[in-house]
């Protein structure tokens, strides 16, 4: 078992594998870039405020890994109802969408292009586009009319880029199906339920998102691990295929560190530049251009209690610089004061853009117009506001995307005593319960010989990326079934 693990980065799944491995008597050293502990899901407090990073739910259908958080946290865990809508054409659309809440709000003639598109899609008009374009892929199950007034320009307003450029390896698990039998059956009113897709309720620290991470933080350092903040890592030396020593920067000061085994949750592009002796060229290569789409926060407190009764509003239209909105009172009504409320804007952008660079009030000013005509906030209302910047925030998923995965992922897989996790390690656009997931395998991984496969696989909808490890199976014992369940 081995004594002593290095961990790249302090978050959610990052921490989840080092609460494990410190439980089972490991020994874990965390290695932060930041100054707290969360990474995408961490919480801000300003003036009795708290914030988070975008919307960060959790919700899961694995109940071993909802007994660890529910565990963990308590009565600090709020059960919230989740109502989110999408702004479109100057009304709000429920989501789902539901049919007739299209029918009654929509332009008569779009709603009925928009009709005979879905039903087109059944009957093998769009068939015959192929599935390799985000495009395509929205157009052949949504029709042309869906892709063109939500689809394509919510999408290129995230992404930046035309959803034709865009791989759909990642559509079928961000986006819900909706199946033409349920459609009519809930216009009909014979339906009731949502998509097996989407969650009516999900569970929320009433402390902010980060309030998870700040909890496993503390379960880590109790058993005698080490978190060490404001450090960023420099070099990764490799020797015989074995992570030797990792090179940090800590306030200033470098510092080393070396351990059994070594967990990377930081970027995967920027671990493997970080690799001395570097890789072949055409891995750094690849590595070079794995691009993330950044996400800049402006975080508005408003002297107002209520805004809206939703806990999202999706924006796609161009004419406003954010794509999101959340109402924080909706989250947690213990994250604002009494009588009063917030709302967090997320504007997509790229570092080089002129946005990444606005101090906040341009920010502020190109957004508080947005939300006066939107009717949410009024500028005699606003207390304070600031914003908060994450440059790795989505990985772009371009036409070639799986081409570099498996460039990269080739590479990784010769290192010993290693595993890459998380968003951001794996380079993959999954959600916070995936993350947790991942760090809990990963400690099976590493203590029990659960196989480092299934630990990759999770959040790949049946996308199986080969990682060549020999060494899945050492006879050692596995806690956890392949489905992520106790082995009997």
């Amino acid at each position: 078992m081995p004594k002593h693990v290095i961990i790249l980065g302090a978050g959610a799944a990052g921490l989840s594998a080092g609460w494990e491995l410190s439980r089972e008597g490991s020994r874990v050293e965390v290695i932060e870039k930041e100054a707290v502990v969360g990474g995408l899901c961490r919480s801000t407090q300003r003036n009795g405020f708290v914030f988070d990073l975008g919307g960060h739910r959790f919700i899961t259908k694995d109940e071993l890994l909802l007994a660890e958080i529910t565990g963990l946290m308590g009565e600090d865990l709020l059960v919230r109802p989740r109502k989110s809508v999408i702004r479109l054409q100057g009304k709000f659309f429920s989501y789902p969408l539901s049919i007739i809440d299209v029918l009654k709000k929509i332009n008569p003639l779009i709603s009925l292009k928009t009709g005979i598109d879905f039903f087109l899609t059944k009957t093998g008009v769009y068939k015959r586009l192929s599935d390799d374009s985000f495009e395509n892929w929205i157009i052949k199950r949504f029709g042309r009319t869906m892709y063109d007034i939500y689809f394509g320009p919510y999408s290129e307003k995230l992404w930046g880029m035309p959803p034709k450029q865009l791989s759909s390896g990642w559509a079928a698990q961000r986006i819900s199906l909706v199946n033409i039998t349920d459609v009519l059956l809930r216009a009909l009113g014979k339906k009731k339920d949502t998509p097996k897709t989407y969650a009516n309720q999900f569970l929320y620290p009433k402390n902010g998102i980060g309030h998870i991470s700040e909890r496993m933080a503390e379960e880590i350092t109790k058993k005698g691990g080490a978190i060490h903040l404001n450090s960023e890592v420099k070099k990764v030396v490799v020797r015989d295929n074995r992570i030797e020593e990792i090179v940090y920067l800590q306030d200033g000061k470098e510092k080393h560190a070396s351990g059994d085994f070594v967990v990377s949750t930081i970027p995967l592009p920027e671990f493997i530049l970080d690799v001395q002796p570097s890789p072949d060229e055409t891995c750094v290569a690849t590595a070079g251009k794995m691009g993330f789409r950044s996400v800049l926060f402006l975080h508005i407190m408003l002297d107002r209690e209520f805004i809206t009764d939703n806990t999202w509003i999706y924006i796609p239209e161009e004419k406003y610089l954010f794509f999101r909105i959340q109402d924080r009172r909706n989250w947690s009504p213990t994250t604002v004061p009494p009588g009063k409320n917030a709302l967090t804007l997320e504007i997509a952008c790229n570092k080089t853009d002129a946005v990444w660079g606005m101090t906040d009030e341009e920010i502020f000013r190109r957004c508080i117009g947005g939300l006066e005509e939107l009717k949410l906030a009024q500028r005699s209302q606003v207390i304070d506001f600031f914003t908060e910047r994450v440059e790795h925030a989505y990985p772009v998923y371009t036409m070639d995307y799986e081409k570099k995965i498996k460039t990269t992922y080739g590479f990784l897989s010769k290192i010993r005593d290693f595993i890459s996790i998380g968003r951001q390690g794996l380079y993959r656009y999954n959600n916070m319960d995936h993350s947790l997931k991942m760090g809990f395998l990963a400690a099976k991984h590493i203590l029990h010989g659960y196989p480092k496969q299934k630990v990759l696989e999770i959040a790949t909808e049946n996308i199986i990326f080969d990682w060549q490890d020999p060494g899945y199976h050492d006879g050692r014992r596995n806690i956890y079934s392949a489905e992520g369940e106790a082995s009997k």
